[in-house]
Parts: C-alpha cells; structure tokens; sequence
C-alpha cells in the first residue's frame, strides 16, 4: 500500500523537480543575456574580491554576505519582470546586481587631467552622507567608492543620516548601521526618527562634522580615486573657497545610458531659476577649475570654519531645494568663491523622476517655500513683491520671518558687501535680471487692465485681461528685453509659433519667441510684424490676429490691443 501511494505521488515529484531545473537554467539563461554595457562591471559576486582597508575581517565576510543577498534578490526580481520605481525612480533590479565594489566606473575626465600632480594636502575631511528610503545596494556603493578613493590621510570621518527611513518598509537599510559598525574608520550614525528634510539633515551633519572640511554628497554616487585632490587644492588655497566636481550622469531604467556633461556656468535670475551659459570652450584650458556663480547640490566641499561663520545653510529652509543656490550667494555675497573643477568628477545615478514631483513632498511646495525665504532674506523687498505677486507666499514667508531676521544678520554679522546685482553684473552679464543695464522696458499694461494666465492641468496657459488692482497674484506683469523677448515669470517667453500663443520656457535662439512693441501704434507683434496681440470680443481672453486689419472674423470677432508701459528704460529699442 505505501509503495503505490509512493508511486502516485512520483510525477508530482518529478514535475515539482523539473520546475526546480528549469528556474535554475531560467536563472543562468536571463544572467547571460544581461548587456553589459563598457560602463558596468559583470555583476557577478567575487569571493576574491579584496578587503577594503577600513575592514576588519569580519566586517569583509558580512560585506561578500550581504553582497550575494542583494544580487540574488535581483535575480529574482529580473525575472518576474519588475522595476522598482519607488525609491526616486531607481531600476531596483539592475542595481542590485552590480557589485558593491567596482573597478570599472568610467573616467570621464578630460584627458588634459591625466598626470596633474597636486599640492600634498594635509587637510582632514569629514563626508557627510544622508539618505531617506534610499535602495541598499546603492548607499553601499556610493559609501565604498568614496571611503577607498579618499587617500588615508585626508579621511577624517563618515557622518551618516538616515533621514527616518520607512524601515517597516524599506527593512534592508536595516544591514547599514551593523555593517559600518564594523569599520575601522570613524563612523558617525545617526538616525533621525522622523524625515526632518535634506537640508536640516546636510546642516545637522555639517554641525556635527569635526574635520577641517566637510564634503557633503549625495547618497547615490560613485567616485573613482583622484576626485578629490583637486577639490581639497582649491579649498586649501583660500578657506572661503568652495569646490564642486562636475558631475556625469547615469539614468538606470535605460542601462546603456549614461551622459558627461561639459563646463558650464550655473547662473540663476532674481527667481533663482536655473539657466546654463556655455562656458567658453578652449581645447588648451577646459580641465581648468572655474567660477560659477552656483553649484549642483549633489556634491561639494568646503571648510567647516567658513560654513561656521556662514551659518551653514539658510534657516528656515524646508525639505530640498535651492540650498545649493543660497550657500552659494553668501559665500560670493561674504567675500567667497565659488568654482565648478572638471578634473573632478562624480556618476551620479539619476532618477527617473525629481524628487520633489511626486507624494507629500509634491504637496507640500518646499520650493515654493525655500525660494520665498531665500530672496525675503537678501534680495531687496521690490524684488520679494514681485515674486509674491506671482506665488503668494508672503503669508508662508511671514510665519518664519524670525529665520529670515537670523539670515540677515549672518550678512551683517560677516560685513558682506556683495549682492544679488553685484553677482548679476559680474559673474553672469548674460542673464537677463530686468534691471537698467539690460530692460527695455517693464509692467505692460492696456488701459489698466493686465495680463493674467489662466492654467489648465496638461494644456497650454490661456492669456486674458483683467482690471488691475493693486496687488492681485492672478494679474502678472510682463517684461520685454533687449532681446525682443515678452517674458512673464521672468524665465517664460511669448511664443508665437503655435495656433494659439502660448508662454513657454525662454530658450534664447530668436525665431517664433521674439516679440516686437511698435511704439506708435503701441501694438505688439511677431518677428515678421504680420501677427499682433489681439482680444477678442466680449471677452477677456488674448490671441494673436492679423496686425493689417482692425476687426477680422478669426475664430471669432477682435481687436487689435493697443499696450503702453508703464516704465521704458531705452526707447532707442522701440519701433
């Protein structure tokens, strides 16, 4: 009797044996047909794989452990087919099968930085490294490559922050803190127990830090040996300098995709908008350091007595955004300098999404808030209402206008003698801030009525006239410069080169975005002066219509408008 039940039950055993092979041959077969592009060690765990200096022989072991959890997990994750999007919009599953360790991330210096020799510093640095939610494998990763291509002598300490990670549903970072304990370097862990934000974190840990400098970094990064002599050369050389690697970009839910960016000067209008000028490019300089007036806030290091005396980052701030732009004015505004070091150089694995565009950090505008703060505490107040009008965050501003008073008296407090206009003239003439040197004229207006924008979800922003009163944040004022520009937000440009106009972001190259003002007949027109800004009928909305007719039945009866501006600062650019 149990010799025939054996027998019944032995073609579900050799079936349940079958699917085991065959997952196991699946397993190999997916491995193998991995692409590995020339940027990406084989992902595959090595038991030879060297020590690390700052382990132990135990810390070695639990590393190679850890190492083949996190790469089978992705095996099994590549085969039911799954990205993970969740942590910022990393490929959870090809991350997880590079090695913790790699030897092959790809140089991208220009090849005039091969050979440069450094002065021998002596300088000790304390990394700063915070992380919230971050994928394992990649906080290790970017941990690893810093630590060992730090030299020994210039390493000081690792300060990590866990930002209140959701460890009941990101469990894994749970292996960081035994893992570093482990180390024979100083490590500093710190767990906060609720997410406090990037900038309280980054100043938290610039505090804390004990090091002549503090090299604050971003927690998914890899570096090779030699990226910071040269940054600790231009620090060593002034202690108000600030130095910054360029960073090279790898967008891992395309794995082959991974892009060098060229020298740029990160330059910003009164805003803080972010807009790029080209460097002068010359083949016999580009590995040269160079001033920018700000910094990508990924990577950078300074000494710890300046961001002392500076106080960090601004107060008040929340969440991320824009700290890299505003420690960047008070180290110009005090007397500072600011550079960008090609001979430097940082991967940095880029999102699929910004962080700040999706969930309670979407909701809660910390860029809003941050850029409010930051031009309240050292932009003139003229500046401040302008940005009100179109935000309305003064209500938000004046909840933390004790922070804002703190921020000014940092300025005071270090006799700063530079501001935004000086920063605009000297280290970005190109930038368009609306000042005398560079409007033609500002705050357009018919009649008193101004221009609004009334903007859908997924359509083009609708022009329309509306009576203006004296402080409305519906009614905006429009600028056009010296380039023939109609501008609005200060960084979106009229657009006249779409059935209806729209305002889209100022790209600089002419075309369909320049925007003529025919003084006499105050109207406004194309490049071509046959399309003018018109109003149709009974209605408050704007469009474009023919300039050679009065009236025309153009999806509708309109009107030509005629505009006047408030201010003209040059009528040698009027027609």
């Amino acid at each position: 009797m149990w010799l025939i039940r054996r027998r019944a039950f032995l073609p579900q055993l050799l079936l349940l044996a079958a699917i085991i092979v065959l997952l196991f041959l699946v397993i190999e077969h997916h491995q193998l047909l991995y692409v590995k592009p020339d940027c990406i060690q084989a992902h595959t765990t090595d038991r030879n794989d060297p020590k690390l200096y700052f382990e132990t022989d135990k810390a070695y072991k639990t590393r190679l452990k850890l190492q083949e959890k996190i790469i089978f997990g992705a095996r099994l994750k590549e085969l039911s087919q799954q990205v993970f999007n969740e942590r910022e919009g990393y490929n959870e599953s090809f991350l997880d099968s590079l090695p913790l360790q790699r030897y092959d991330i790809r140089d991208f210096r220009p090849e005039q930085c091969v050979g440069i020799t450094y002065k021998n510093s002596e300088t000790k640095v304390s990394v700063v490294i915070n992380f919230h939610n971050e994928l394992l494998s990649l906080l290790l990763r970017s941990i690893i490559s810093v630590l060992k291509s730090i030299p020994k002598k210039n390493f000081h300490e690792l300060i990590l922050i866990d930002d209140g990670s959701n460890l009941d549903q990101h469990f894994d970072l749970l292996e960081v803190e035994p893992l570093v304990s482990l180390w024979t370097v100083k490590v500093k862990y710190i767990r906060f127990e609720e997410n406090r934000g990037l900038i309280y974190s980054r100043r938290f840990g610039c505090q804390v830090a004990s090091g002549d400098a503090v090299l604050i970094l971003d927690s998914h990064v890899e570096v090779i040996p030699g990226f910071i002599e040269p940054l600790l050369d231009i620090i060593d050389s002034n202690y108000k300098f600030i130095a910054a690697p360029t960073f090279d970009f790898w967008h891992t839910l395309n794995k082959n995709k991974v892009w060098t960016t060229e020298a740029r000067i990160l330059a910003f209008d009164r805003y803080l908008n972010w807009i790029n000028i080209d460097k002068e490019k010359k083949e016999y300089d580009i590995h040269k350091p160079f001033k920018t007036p700000a910094i990508l806030g990924g990577a950078f290091i300074a000494s710890k007595k300046f961001l002392q005396e500076i106080d960090y980052f601004g107060r008040g701030m929340q969440g991320w955004g824009y700290e890299n732009i505003e420690l960047a004015m008070k180290y110009w505004m005090c007397g500072g300098e600011v550079y960008y070091v090609p001979c430097s150089r940082v991967l940095h694995y880029a999102a699929e999404r910004s962080p700040m565009n999706h969930g309670d950090r979407k909701k809660a505008k910390h860029y809003l808030h941050n850029a409010g703060l930051i031009i309240k505490s050292y932009f003139s107040e003229d500046v401040f209402n302008d940005y009100d009008l179109h935000y309305n965050v003064s209500k938000d501003v004046q909840e933390h206008i004790n922070e804002v008073e703190a921020n000014k008296d940092v300025l005071q407090r270090n006799k700063c003698q530079r501001d935004y206009s000086w920063m605009r003239r000297n280290l970005m003439p190109k930038v368009d801030s609306f000042d005398n040197d560079t409007t033609m004229a500002i705050n357009l207006q018919s009649n008193k009525n101004c221009i609004g924008l009334v903007q859908n979800e997924n359509e083009p922003a609708i022009l329309f006239f509306k009576k203006c009163p004296s402080a409305a944040p519906e009614c905006t004022k429009l600028r056009l410069t010296i380039w023939h520009e109609l501008r609005i937000h200060d960084r979106m440009c009229l657009d006249w080169g779409y059935p209806r106009i729209r305002f889209l972001t100022c790209h600089g190259q002419g075309g369909n975005q320049i925007t003529y003002y025919n003084a006499k007949r105050q109207e406004i027109t194309n490049v071509h002066k046959t399309q003018c800004l018109v109003q149709y009928l009974n209605t408050t909305l704007l469009d474009k219509g023919p300039c050679n007719l009065e009236e025309e039945s153009f999806l509708g009866a309109f009107k030509i408008r005629k505009f006047d501006f408030e201010t003209v600062y040059s009528d040698s650019f009027l027609l």
